[in-house]
């Protein structure tokens, strides 16, 4: 799924780094600029696997699974 982040990065959503945030809610961190996107525009179902897909992505890029 193809997305624009407000610095002007364009890309998969999944390639977005997969954290938890200070309340404990997962979201996607863009490389560029750090903004958090808790994908609530998404239904929770298809939210879940843009994370666990952002997960995997990142582990196979990083080595391990990430959090914040």
């Amino acid at each position: 799924m193809l997305e624009s982040c407000y610095c002007g990065r364009t890309g998969e959503i999944e390639s977005r780094e997969p954290v938890v945030d200070d309340e404990g809610r997962q979201a996607l961190r863009c490389p560029e600029c750090g903004h958090l996107d808790r994908l609530i525009w998404l239904p929770e179902q298809t939210r879940s696997r843009m994370f666990e897909e952002a997960e995997k992505r990142s582990a196979a890029t990083h080595g391990s699974s990430t959090a914040a």
